[in-house]
């Protein structure tokens, strides 16, 4: 597609951040800190930006204030969970639509397509798969009243495009096919809270950012969430190092701390949530504890998502599923049950704790005897990010099916495509490419093997220190160096 843009591309000189800073606190009713009209200046100039922001410190105001501009301005986001894409159009202080499975069935895509590019939103939020889908492409992104007024592309959780980044998401590798479907003029911002260099160069490869992106840190430290690591006393198959998330003598279900439990395969969410209940007195209902995994169905996500929030379900055993940028702020405890598959998406998971920066939370690793003493080796990342390798596909087909596909009788995803119908077998190839990967084989050896021997090295100084688990954190993100952001 050949595009051409009607938005303005602006010099320091027409910018004015006073006028933005004025506008932003009429109409978003927030007045901007320096490094987030630093982000909205970049993307008026036409330079793409690379967002590594911590948790809360106010990321999604800056894909709102690049539009206060042009009124006719609008941004494509995209998000990987519908439950973040859900939280995301609620709390948007601007008009703001999501495309996903929920919103496709309840209005219809004809519907969705419609108001879209009659500029009834200012933010679109859509999933990779839609995103990158041949639909969306010829309904929405070749039509001019479009992408004629497309200012800027956000990827949220950009982290997702990695093995290692944590919340691994297989979709999000498409992306870099976007660059080819608008205008050469609108920037991308990618926006996440943990991108390590490993992780960003990743990124900067799939996405193909500019040499010269503009890159805003902030800060992503957890101070308000106590960090602790425990040895696993019994067996694995028990659980019963997971004992502790009931306290002594409950008696009802408010007794419970709100806690997640993440674990790394939706059987063991399920076993664990069976273990929890079979712990519970009579005096307490068993379904104030859940699982939640990419297989329970959108109805039943949001079901556990609103009585988690409301109190009424108090522990959810999870894979990295839920939660991923939504604003649960009433999480006291994470617990994580084994190994997670990286660094990142170990702090990933405790971000959940303590959201509200005002309360303390915290976070606990659970690990085996022998991890605690002999630390993390090479083949222990290579088992776990192959254990979220198997697990992703799954999420990716199962939470968004884009219009135009459908699920075949096995793995394989079925396009029905102009002119015929087309099984692809893409899902299982890459699947098989990204083991490769994450066993240190073919041309990815050396690189994966590089960045295997510093994950395994991080986890373990995280887990063996003696000293605060808040440096190990700190020194693997760089916090030193990056700005603090005050909210």
């Amino acid at each position: 597609m050949v595009a051409t843009s009607r938005v303005q591309r602006y010099t320091d000189e027409t910018i004015k951040l006073e006028d933005l800073t004025a506008r932003a606190a009429t109409i978003l009713g927030k007045r901007p800190f320096p490094w987030q009209l630093e982000v909205a200046a970049a993307v008026l100039k036409g330079e793409d930006v690379i967002l590594d922001v911590g948790t809360g410190s106010g990321k999604t105001l800056c894909f709102c204030l690049p539009l206060l501009k042009d009124e006719k301005d609008i941004s494509l986001i995209v998000s990987p969970l519908t439950a973040l894409m859900i939280d995301q159009t609620k709390s948007a202080p601007i008009r703001t639509i999501a495309v996903c499975k929920e919103t496709m069935q309840s209005l219809g895509p004809e519907k969705i397509y419609e108001v879209i590019l009659e500029g009834q939103f200012r933010q679109v939020i859509v999933s990779p798969e839609i995103a990158t889908s041949p639909e969306f492409r010829h309904k929405v992104l070749s039509k001019p009243e479009f992408y004629s007024n497309l200012r800027v592309v956000c990827i949220d959780e950009a982290h997702c495009i990695s093995l290692w980044g944590g919340n691994f998401r297989l979709e999000y590798g498409t992306l870099g096919m976007l660059r080819g479907r608008i205008p050469v003029k609108v920037p991308f911002i990618v926006a996440s809270a943990t991108l390590p260099l490993h992780i960003l160069a990743d990124i900067r490869q799939q996405l193909h950012l500019s040499d010269n992106a503009r890159t805003v840190s902030v800060t992503n430290a957890r101070p308000n969430v106590a960090l602790s690591v425990r040895p696993m006393k019994h067996s694995e198959e028990s659980k019963a190092d997971l004992a502790f998330v009931l306290p002594t003598h409950v008696a009802r279900s408010s007794d419970i701390p709100v806690q997640l439990v993440y674990c790394n395969t939706r059987l063991a969410c399920e076993d664990v949530v069976d273990s929890i209940r079979s712990w519970l007195p009579t005096t307490i209902p068993p379904e104030c504890i859940a699982f939640y995994h990419a297989r329970i169905g959108e109805k039943r996500k949001r079901e556990i998502e609103r009585t988690l929030l409301e109190g009424e379900i108090r522990i959810v055993a999870c894979t990295d599923a839920v939660g991923m940028g939504c604003d649960m702020r009433n999480i006291e405890r994470v617990v994580l049950w084994g190994m997670p598959p990286s660094f990142c998406a170990l702090v990933q998971r405790a971000g959940q704790a303590a959201r509200d920066m005002t309360r303390l939370g915290e976070a606990v690793l659970i690990v085996p005897k022998k991890t605690l003493s002999g630390g993390v080796t090479e083949d222990d990342v290579v088992h776990t990010v192959g254990q979220i390798v198997l697990e992703a596909p799954f999420t990716g087909t199962e939470e968004e099916v884009p219009e135009g596909t459908a699920l075949g009788d096995g793995r394989e995803i079925v396009l029905v495509e102009e002119g015929g119908i087309r099984v692809g077998h893409a899902v299982e190839e890459d699947i098989v490419s990204l083991v490769k990967v994450t066993k240190g084989k073919g041309k990815d050896k050396d690189s994966s093997g590089q960045i295997h021997s510093l994950e395994a090295q991080t986890l373990t100084e995280f887990i063996i220190t003696s000293n605060c688990r808040r440096k190990v954190w700190d020194k693997f993100f760089g916090n030193g160096k990056k700005r603090v952001s005050i909210n």
